[in-house]
């Protein structure tokens, strides 16, 4: 008589094998499917650019946004620190005769009589020293806040009290300066991050007109 006790083992076999082929089969045929959904679906290059295109304008609108809110901030605290140095100044100007006014500090606010030198600051920024000759002939010098050492550009005749009195005209000068740079900074981020707004608004209203 034969033995079959091992027949269950064969036919076991047997039908995982056809099991293992049919997954490979089944495996072989999505992929199949996948590829050629790719190759339908693949982007063409004038797509690809205009993605590049799109994730640069993001990226710049994103940076744009974080500069401008650190100018932002910085803009606040110079002008809270130029309001600061203000308090320690007069502010005088003759409306008659003068276009602009001019920052001066107490003791030379007011009547000049007494005075050959003092330095003062126009409300624009500039810092001026102010010279009086004999016959009170009144001439200026402007110094360049951007030259480096401001102090090298002072006469050399100068009192110890007098380059102080400098001093602080240059740092109310200097915040003025700082300031209105932060402003203008602050308007050119405003304007880059208006363009890139408006061209991704712009572009989002053509691929929904596309669609």
């Amino acid at each position: 008589m034969l033995n079959l006790c091992f027949l269950p083992i064969f036919v076991n076999k047997y039908q995982c094998m056809k099991k293992s082929e049919y997954t490979v089969f089944a495996i072989l045929m999505i992929s199949c499917l996948l590829v050629m959904m790719a190759c339908q679906h693949q982007p063409s290059a004038v797509e690809r650019r205009k993605a590049e295109i799109r994730e640069r304008d993001s990226m710049e609108l994103l940076n744009a946004r974080e500069d401008l809110r650190v100018a932002d901030s910085l803009s606040a605290f110079k002008a809270f620190e130029l309001e600061d140095l203000k308090a320690q100044f007069v502010f005088e100007k003759q409306e008659k005769y003068q276009t602009v006014g001019y920052w001066v500090l107490p003791t030379h606010a007011g009547s000049k009589e007494q005075l050959t030198f003092f330095p003062e600051v126009e409300e624009g920024g500039k810092l001026l020293l102010v010279s009086i000759d004999k016959q009170r002939k009144y001439s200026f010098v402007e110094v360049d806040l951007e030259a480096g050492d401001y102090a090298t550009q002072l006469p050399p005749d100068l009192t110890d009290a007098q380059r102080k009195d400098v001093a602080k005209c240059y740092a109310l000068a200097k915040a003025i300066l700082d300031l209105s740079n932060v402003q203008r900074q602050q308007e050119k981020l405003r304007l880059k991050v208006r363009f890139y707004e408006e061209k991704a608004t712009r572009a989002s209203d053509t691929s929904s007109a596309m669609e």
